[in-house]
């Protein structure tokens, strides 16, 4: 599904496919720092589902054109 969603923000914002991954990575640090994680872990599950081989794990930080993965343990104190 993260396939999906690359793709779809690089088309509707007329983006390169790098442009858009860093997009969604903004995009999901934004939804990390400031929702429930709870929801953030939900969010994480269906779009990055986990592999049984942790090498080949979609999430991986360095693998082109995939966002950075979530931290829903490292949630930013609320904003004054």
């Amino acid at each position: 599904m993260m396939d999906e969603l690359l793709q779809a923000v690089a088309r509707g914002a007329s983006l390169s496919p790098e442009q858009a991954a860093l997009a969604v990575a903004a995009m999901l640090r934004f939804f990390t720092a400031r929702l429930p994680s709870a929801l953030v872990g939900e969010l994480y599950a269906r779009l990055v589902p986990r592999t049984p081989d942790a090498t080949a794990a979609p999430d991986a930080p360095d693998a082109p054109g995939r966002a950075a993965p979530l931290a829903s343990s490292a949630r930013r104190p609320p904003q004054p």
